[in-house]
């Protein structure tokens, strides 16, 4: 049975759930609406309707106080509006055109619920401008009746949510943190336990495998590499969830806030964990961020810059570790995977206390260890580190009266380019429709509007909307033969409020259980909100079916219009996004010169965080559509090459690059402490400056070329002036030499994408 069948003929019982809860909060703001009189009852309706689509109470209070907050300013802006140009619409109108730019604007730049409250600003401002540019004299008692209608709605929703079988924030936060901190587990589990490509070669070699043994070896080193990618994206997109809702638990009692800085906590130590683990399986696996072959399987010719990173890679390569670190690297695996298969807590914060000090006792152990392997084991500390620190967080969500933080919430990054884009479509829809409707004079031209506005700015938070939008004109069309039976024909003769609600709920109910299933709900909840805008329930409606052809008319006209727009004025898509955040962490990073060392870490993992999350997100799109071109591939009979591949993930890369650069910046400038000499000070504005100049290029997919001599220049000038031990010195070396390597298969990899 296909999904969308199953999703009516065998709902689950949360389906049942969700839609009895959405239709009883619905039904409550329509008795309220109809108890006191409201003159368009069905905008209590729809309030209600929008607040149901994610029922966790806490999520359903914030939302609900954005809708409220943002109606109630875009109100008073309707006053100014109309107090100035009531006498003249189309200044009116011009007004309202910025006011929606302006709104849409600020709904790109910000996230979570506040930018479902600046759409609503631009909703709510329209309405009212709208309705009353025809009738000035009742502005006033149209303004008061839309605030009172939607404020009505998000007040049921709240109640309903808060009453009738309650979905917490604290236990959604509580299974996305589980899933986050499991899938880094078994990511790093699966980075630990992978075999040294060097050991590889010399089991085949002692064993004389054959190719063909060789190859399956080969694909077998496949399978381990893209499921540890394939955990990285788990992790990543639970961590993505919980910074998306974990803003809603401070609306579920005192303990909200510890929480939220739970959370935070967990992201960012999450992130500085991904970018330490990438490192580390630079050093002992090369190979694995170098690739060697082409597209078409064959070997890559090295002209060039390629000719000199695959000699150095190969030297990398051939650079044994010792056998007590490799030793030790296998037991965190198995660590590792023991944790992740649920572990008590105190037992797995008790091993890795152990393993952390195995790594301190190692370094200092071995007098002939390599500048390489010095930075290894470093590195596997603050693995360790950044794990028992991710323990604590996951308790702090669970437990937030256990434990007291003080963690910052991150920096989010805000592309104003992008925001005016969607400014400027969002002015253009409404533009064309409100044009549209003074060239018509057409009542129901203020549908088109309404929609136009809503959808463009409801939007502006996906990646690519385009293929959602017909989608929504699906749901319409679905819409209009429901609201024709149900809307005209039944509820005509249901002469009492319980039969009328009964008759009404009916497609509501399953518009609501079908948008459970994701493939469905992009029409399912569509369809919901049609039904009410199509029927509009109120004490003096008509059954009227000209009139309902003739708003969906309006409605399929707005939704057309929207469409064109995206099409015209398309989001900028990743390519875009890559060099926005490139752009932005380079800057950030040549900032970490003149930043005092105090929060630097801080500071740069706050503002790295949301960018990571970013990336990952286009890594994911990237993924399905990769995944998309392979099944076709396979359908049509063509061979799949791709599967012979890793398949890497080049905008994740160097999003995690950048951190990684970021924190040995930190590093550096915090041993090296406040009063250094002039000379290093010189020394490592140049090297800071040379880092972020070569990590534009490996963007672009060129070679570094300053780093080298500019870090080779700071050892000179620390071991000249002794601004450092010779331990840390050696640490340093390591780290240069890392980031070198590192920024070269970065650049090889941005060639090959």
């Amino acid at each position: 049975m296909s999904p969308a069948l199953a999703a009516f003929l065998r709902p689950s019982p949360f389906a049942l759930k969700f839609a009895t809860k959405g239709v009883l909060a619905m039904a409550l703001a329509l008795y309220a609406a109809f108890f006191f009189d409201l003159d368009r009852p069905y905008w209590a309706l729809i309030s209600a309707a929008f607040l149901q689509t994610r029922p966790m109470s806490g999520m359903v209070v914030e939302k609900g106080i954005c809708q409220v907050t943002g109606t109630f300013v875009g109100t008073c802006v309707a006053v100014v509006i109309m107090g100035c140009f009531a006498q003249v619409p189309e200044l009116a109108l011009g007004s309202v055109t910025l006011w929606i730019g302006l709104c849409i604007y600020g709904a790109s730049l910000t996230h979570n619920n506040l930018s479902y409250g600046c759409v609503m600003a631009a909703v709510a401002c329209m309405i009212i401008v709208v309705l009353t540019s025809s009738a000035p004299d009742d502005f006033f008692s149209v303004a008061l009746a839309r605030l009172s209608e939607l404020s009505l709605g998000a007040l049921c929703a709240v109640v309903v949510s808060a009453l009738v079988w309650p979905i917490r924030v604290r236990d959604h936060l509580g299974q996305l943190a589980d899933t986050a901190v499991n899938a880094t587990f078994r990511y790093m589990a699966l980075a630990f336990s992978m075999p040294l490509e060097a050991d590889r070669a010399v089991s085949r070699d002692t064993a004389g495998q054959s190719q063909g043994n060789s190859q399956d070896q080969s694909q077998d080193q496949q399978r381990e590499r893209m499921a540890m990618l394939e955990q990285m994206m788990t992790g990543l997109d639970a961590l993505n969830n919980l910074e998306i809702d974990a803003h809603s638990a401070r609306y579920e009692g005192p303990q909200g806030k510890g929480r939220i800085r739970g959370v935070h906590l967990l992201t960012r130590r999450s992130m500085r964990l991904y970018a330490t683990l990438k490192a580390l399986h630079q050093l002992r696996h090369p190979e694995f961020f170098v690739p060697s072959q082409g597209d078409d399987g064959e070997a890559m010719a090295p002209t060039g810059e390629l000719n000199q990173t695959q000699t150095q890679t190969q030297r990398q390569e051939a650079e044994r570790f010792s056998q007590p670190t490799q030793d030790l690297m296998q037991r965190l695996g198995a660590a590792f995977q023991s944790m992740a298969d649920n572990q008590g807590t105190a037992q797995a914060r008790k091993t890795l206390k152990e393993l952390r000090g195995e790594c301190l006792r190692l370094s200092r152990g071995q007098r002939s260890i390599t500048a390489l392997e010095a930075r290894l084991l470093f590195s596997l500390r603050e693995v360790l580190g950044h794990a028992l620190v991710i323990l604590q967080a996951r308790e702090v969500i669970n437990h937030p009266g256990r434990h007291q933080l003080r963690q910052p919430s991150m920096s989010w990054h805000r592309d104003h380019g992008r925001a005016a884009i969607d400014a400027l479509r969002a002015m253009a829809i409404f533009s064309a429709t409100a044009i549209f409707w003074l060239a018509t004079a057409w009542d129901n031209g203020a549908v088109a509007m309404l929609l136009g506005t809503l959808f463009s700015g409801i939007f502006v938070s996906r990646g690519d909307p385009a293929p959602i939008i017909p989608m929504v004109l699906k749901g319409l069309l679905l819409a209009v033969p429901s609201v024709l039976l149900f809307g005209n024909v039944m509820l005509s003769h249901a002469q009492h409020f319980v039969p009328f609600v009964i008759i009404f709920s009916i497609p509501l109910f399953l518009g609501l259980m079908g948008s459970v299933v994701p493939a469905l709900a992009g029409i399912a909840l569509p369809f919901v909100v049609f039904n009410i805008l199509l029927v509009m329930p109120d004490n003096g409606m008509t059954f009227d079916v000209a009139y309902t052809l003739n708003r969906s008319l309006a409605a399929g006209i707005g939704l057309i219009v929207t469409i064109i727009g995206f099409r015209l004025i398309p989001v900028p898509g990743a390519g875009w996004d890559k060099r926005q955040l490139i752009r932005a962490t380079a800057s950030d990073i040549r900032e970490l010169a003149e930043r005092s060392t105090e929060r630097l870490d801080s500071w740069f993992g706050g503002r790295m965080g949301d960018r990571l999350l970013r990336l990952a997100r286009h890594e994911q799109t990237r993924s399905r559509e990769q995944e998309a071109r392979r099944s076709g591939e396979n359908a049509s009979g063509q061979p799949d090459d791709a599967q012979q591949q890793v398949l890497g993930m080049p905008l994740l890369t160097l999003g995690l690059t950048g951190m990684d650069i970021g924190r040995g910046i930190g590093f550096v400038r915090r041993e090296l402490g406040n009063d250094v000499p002039r000379p290093v000070q010189h020394a490592l504005r140049e090297l800071i400056h040379a880092l972020a100049d070569d990590y534009q290029r490996c963007a672009r997919g060129e070679s570094p070329t300053r780093m080298r001599a500019a870090g080779d220049r700071l050892c000179e000038v620390i071991e000249q002036h002794r601004t450092m031990s010779r331990h840390k010195q050696a640490l340093l070396a390591g780290w240069l030499t890392r980031v070198q390597l590192t920024l070269q298969s970065d650049a090889l990899r941005q060639q090959r994408s």
